[in-house]
């Protein structure tokens, strides 16, 4: 059963120690990500001006809603302070900067219900990052743009941590995708035609553990603080 750190203060070796063995750590946020969270917001705001991002599917067409995030996405990912506060993040929660390798931050998009469920916003199935040829070192850290809530997050499935998953990955091609996929993305607005790995089996997704934002976790596993 994974453990749920909370604010820890763990050395950035042993937490990644913990990590690797399936752990999970949540930190209240710091100066570099509340400023990098402010920066996606305030990017928000602009390409969605006079509309409010977090309501705009209300009343927007869904084909003019991903011509504004074909322009954002990049823009926030490119955005000259962007790595500066990559950097500062990992610095605040003890990461030694001279070991670690970082990408550039990605801006995770979704609308709700039917609206849109594709490209830009596609609401990803249950699955594993390797089954994307995510490599084995790779440590993913996230942080909410807007306030969520339980219903409104990403999801654990800690019962499936050292559980294989019979998958389609042997189909994914990732240098195919890099060379067209991506590029196709906003082509896609009223289907995803897209080949991703997907789970080839039935999956339990009870019990979960729920990510929040500000530092917090919904969960029905233990936490250390």
């Amino acid at each position: 059963m994974p453990t749920i750190y909370q604010d820890s203060a763990l050395d950035d070796q042993k937490r990644r120690h913990r990590l690797y063995s399936g752990d999970l750590f949540t930190f209240s946020p710091g100066k570099s990500a509340h400023e990098l969270s402010e920066l996606a917001r305030e990017l928000s705001e602009a390409a969605f001006a006079p509309d409010e991002p977090t309501v705009a599917q209300d009343t927007m067409e869904a084909e003019r809603f991903v011509d504004i995030l074909a322009d954002l996405k990049p823009r926030f990912i490119h955005h000259s302070r962007a790595k500066k506060l990559i950097a500062g993040l990992l610095s605040e929660v003890g990461c030694d900067l001279e070991k670690t390798y970082f990408d550039v931050p990605r801006l995770r998009t979704m609308a709700h219900g039917e609206y849109l469920n594709a490209g830009l916003a596609y609401q990803f199935h249950p699955h594993r990052d390797t089954w994307f040829s995510a490599p084995q070192q790779q440590l993913n850290w996230w942080l909410p743009v807007y306030e969520v809530e339980p219903e409104n997050s990403m999801a654990f499935h800690p019962q499936y941590f050292e559980r294989p998953v019979r998958n389609s990955s042997s189909g994914y091609d990732y240098d195919q995708w890099n060379r067209t996929g991506r590029q196709q993305a906003a082509k896609q607005v009223k289907k995803e035609t897209r080949k991703q790995p997907q789970p080839e089996e039935p999956l339990e997704l009870e019990p979960v553990s729920v990510a929040e934002g500000g530092g917090d976790l919904f969960t029905r596993w233990r936490v250390k603080s």
